[in-house]
């Protein structure tokens, strides 16, 4: 589910949005080793050293199992309300991220359900369009 408007992206080096309006990640690859990084970054492969044209830019569809989780329900930002849930996920390309959940409630999550990239507006609503994961389906 995106809710699409004319805002922007709230990160747009981070994810972006496919032609068919799926969420991508942004990432980079190391042709030496294979290693995908997450932020992409120009510095050298975290795993090999290799740096310069052995690193190449990617985009990542959003999908992928949830690892682990937590419900928040105490946070000093006011850039989001309480509760939320922060996870784990791991990509279908491998990659582990940390993010939010379009679900503010851990209610019914599993370990090992499916996830899928949506676009939120942020706080206040209207505001950027953040990346979120949500049960797929849902």
């Amino acid at each position: 589910m995106i809710e699409r408007s004319e805002a922007p992206l709230a990160h747009p080096t981070l994810y972006g949005v496919a032609p068919g309006g799926a969420p991508l990640v942004f990432a980079g690859r190391c042709s030496q080793c294979n290693r995908i990084g997450f932020p992409r970054q120009t510095y050298g492969c975290e795993a090999c050293g290799a740096h310069g044209e052995a690193l190449t830019d990617v985009a990542l569809p959003a999908t992928g199992e949830l690892i682990s989780f937590a419900e928040v329900h105490r946070h000093h930002g006011t850039d989001i309300d309480t509760p939320f849930v922060m996870a784990e996920i791991r990509l279908d390309s491998g990659l582990l991220l940390r993010g939010t959940l379009a679900p503010q409630r851990a209610d019914g999550l599993q370990i090992g359900a499916r996830l899928c990239g949506t676009l939120v507006a942020g706080k206040p609503p209207g505001a950027a369009l953040e990346l979120r994961f949500a049960p797929e389906g849902v």
